[in-house]
């Protein structure tokens, strides 16, 4: 099982990179700033619509985002 706040801590570096406010990145994706904020800190999950949104509002493609969680998950069990 992926914990929220591995999913938050990867989208966050990804918001980070593109030098991307909370505020700017929530607009793009259409999401309440508040929502987003709460899955960026782990509190909640995003639903696969919610991640290809915020995907698409980074101009990142979604399987990226989903590489990169795999990659700290494999991370965290060796």
């Amino acid at each position: 099982m992926v914990k929220a706040e591995l999913i938050g801590h990867v989208i966050r570096w990804y918001r980070k990179e593109q030098h991307m406010s909370q505020e700017v990145l929530s607009g793009l994706a259409g999401l309440d700033r508040t929502h987003y904020s709460k899955i960026e800190r782990g509190l909640r999950s995003p639903t696969i619509e919610t991640l290809f949104r915020i995907a698409g509002a980074l101009d990142v493609p979604p399987h990226m985002i989903i590489e990169t969680i795999e990659k700290e998950v494999e991370k965290s069990t060796i």
